[in-house]
């Protein structure tokens, strides 16, 4: 979830699609531009649809963790994170009241992750005999292999849903929305992969709702029928201030929109971004106030993911 990856790719995609139309971006546009309402699918009840609040947090246990985030309707927590006191954590979350979804990667795997030995050589990614790094020394499995989704249907369990949580946080799934992604039919073999595991974790756990990380572009088509909400990451309020970024992320709305008027889906936006000398309290406004305007939920922090938010009264 590193944010120089997807500065990146922002910067990269914006300036491919200005470079692709021949047009340069609108000279003026407004910081936002409201998204309908989401019309509500009658085959898919969301149960993420009256949260007013949400906060993500990936640090461990502590003493005041059920003070500090039980005022929210909707946490994300790792229980990785959380070791032996997750379900402890969890439950005492639920007890005030919130929806707790758990963390999972669902294609990048990390050594520190405790079924790293349980992925087989022959279900990662390979890109000229070698495997693909799409982070650091993260590898990525091939979610068109069969045994790896049937293992990810089961870690969602393991992992997540035996914790007690109620929702299932996917992660990493990004990757195949990237400029970087190193063949176009392996991202096509890839995001049919996607979809037939959100399908398989839909099925498997009809009670659970689910949240795409930055589910953005390709991904959204392949997961929205599946899914309740949508997370946009580093939805940084200066990203406003370039021409060519902010008609880019406009456009990212616009598609979002439109999987909003079919799907009961909704988004919610996460910023996670300071620079020195910033007003940082002005720009997380700023980005509360710009999520509003898109109709999208915002949560922004200062201190990292590990670090928890101030309390939030019900």
């Amino acid at each position: 979830m590193a944010q120089p990856r997807f500065l990146h790719l922002l910067h990269s995609l914006a300036l491919l699609a200005v470079l692709a139309t021949g047009c340069a971006p609108e000279s003026a546009p407004p910081d936002a531009e409201p998204a309908p309402a989401p019309t509500v699918d009658a085959a898919r009840e969301n149960p993420l649809a009256a949260i007013r609040s949400w906060a993500l947090y990936y640090g461990p246990a502590t003493p005041d963790i059920a003070d500090r985030l039980g005022g929210y309707d909707l946490v994300v927590v790792s229980p990785h994170a959380l070791g032996d006191a997750a379900a402890k954590t969890v439950a005492a979350l639920k007890a005030r009241g919130c929806l707790v979804a758990g963390y999972l990667s669902c294609f990048e795997i990390a050594t520190w992750q405790s079924y790293s030995s349980r992925v087989k050589p022959e279900w990662l990614v390979k890109v000229n005999g070698e495997c693909w790094h799409p982070f650091e020394d993260n590898t990525a499995a091939s979610l068109a292999n069969k045994e790896w989704r049937e293992l990810l249907v089961e870690l969602a369990k393991t992992q997540v849903f035996d914790m007690g949580c109620d929702g299932l946080f996917m992660d990493t799934i990004a990757d195949l929305d990237s400029d970087q992604f190193p063949d176009e039919t392996l991202r096509l073999r890839e995001l049919e992969g996607l979809g037939i595991l959100a399908a398989a974790l839909d099925e498997a756990y009809p009670d659970a709702f689910f949240i795409g990380n930055r589910v953005l572009q390709r991904t959204l088509p392949a997961m929205s029928s599946h899914i309740d909400a949508v997370c946009w990451t580093d939805f940084n309020p200066k990203y406003f201030d370039d021409l060519v970024i902010r008609s880019w992320m406009r456009g990212i709305a616009k598609g979002l929109a439109v999987r909003q008027k079919m799907h009961s889906i909704r988004v919610l936006s996460l910023w996670d971004e300071s620079e020195p000398g910033e007003d940082i309290a002005e720009r997380q406004e700023r980005m509360r106030r710009i999520s509003a305007e898109y109709g999208y939920l915002p949560y922004c922090t200062v201190g990292g993911y590990k670090t928890l938010p101030p309390a939030l009264a019900k």
